[in-house]
């Protein structure tokens, strides 16, 4: 009996990841570190995050460069989400632990993470901030690759973004 609530459990934390999180991109047009800005090193690299689900079905969090190959990725666990309201534009809060290991210089430990997605007319945009074990605070804002078809929000309506369901305040 437990085993079956366990894995009742286990298939509906994977269920509400992957409706909150899928494999949209998350394209970084501005970076801050430890308070210095290093958004120019990070759009000349095509910096993106993303989302994928790894062989074991665990949702996992990628931060990687397209020209540079390289990475930093790994699993997330503690998954929270809220719907938002910020500058008449409605999103969501989602806030999760990130198990990451670089590829550029073999570090692993965990961070804590939170992202704000608004979704606005003419697109998604996003900021995450992530603060590492060691209190390192990485800032990343820019926007993603999904649009909004049809964006025409009014009063209660209920607009579908692939994500949540999420309604107009």
């Amino acid at each position: 009996m437990k085993l079956i609530i366990l894995a009742s459990t286990l298939f509906f934390f994977s269920a509400t990841n992957a409706q909150i999180l899928d494999s949209t991109k998350y394209y970084v047009t501005e970076a801050v570190i430890n308070d210095e800005d290093y958004s120019d090193c990070y759009l000349d690299n095509g910096q993106y995050l993303t989302f994928y689900q790894n062989e074991d079905g665990e949702t996992c969090l990628l931060n990687s460069t397209r020209k540079m190959d390289e990475f930093s990725c790994g699993r997330i666990s503690g998954l929270k989400s809220e719907e938002i309201e910020e500058d008449e534009s409605y999103g969501e809060l989602i806030t999760f632990r990130w198990y990451y290991h670089n590829s550029y210089d073999q570090d692993s430990g965990y961070a804590l993470v939170s992202l704000k997605r608004l979704y606005r007319e003419n697109g998604t945009q996003f900021s995450i901030k992530i603060i590492t074990q060691k209190l390192h605070i990485i800032m990343f804002s820019g926007f993603t690759n999904e649009k909004l078809v049809n964006y025409e929000p009014k009063e209660n309506s209920v607009i579908n973004t692939g994500y949540l369901i999420t309604k107009k305040l």
